[in-house]
């Protein structure tokens, strides 16, 4: 299996969020067969798509692994159940959260199936994923798009400034003031 470059999604709105964030990338560095890479800043950002007063923190780390998609997967959900994500069933739409972590780019693989949808089907909809993203690898081109992440979020913003998209705010923090 070769090393693949795998750019994972990490977000949460309940609790001391940007500390979990940083617990959440301890322990996805400290897997088998996961190389860390780089952490993105923190991004406060308000909730897309979802009813909550809650703010995220969120961030986008890059690491190196063998490990293949499905099981990754496994781990991050793990690492959740760990620092204390609760998925309930019932609920409808999303929910406040401890910690999410997602699989946004597995390399250049593209995979449908009923457990893991990859790239992440609504990246490209998403500044609390483009902008931390773009800020760690600007140049790393989309399977789907065939288009640099910098663009993607170029594309998008653009799209919010003339309203074909909804608004999102995004504020950069520092991991020091968390």
């Amino acid at each position: 299996m070769s090393n693949e470059r795998v750019f994972i999604g990490l977000g949460a709105n309940l609790g001391e969020s940007a500390t979990t964030l940083l617990r959440a990338w301890e322990e996805i560095a400290a897997l088998d067969a996961v190389a860390a890479v780089q952490l993105s800043s923190p991004y406060v950002t308000a909730p897309v798509a979802m009813s909550s007063t809650n703010l995220f923190c969120n961030a986008v780390a890059e690491v190196r692994t063998t490990l293949p998609p499905e099981l990754l997967l496994e781990n991050l959900l793990t690492i959740e159940a760990r620092l204390g994500r609760v998925r309930d069933a019932r609920a409808s739409g999303y929910q406040d959260r401890h910690i999410d972590l997602d699989i946004i780019y597995y390399g250049q693989q593209v995979i449908n199936t009923i457990e893991l949808v990859l790239p992440h089907p609504q990246r490209c909809l998403r500044l609390f994923v483009l902008t931390p993203l773009a800020e760690i690898a600007p140049e790393f081109v989309d399977v789907q798009r065939a288009e640099s992440v910098a663009h993607l979020e170029q594309q998008l913003r653009a799209a919010i400034d003339q309203g074909r998209e909804e608004a999102q705010s995004i504020d950069k923090i520092s991991w020091q003031k968390t």
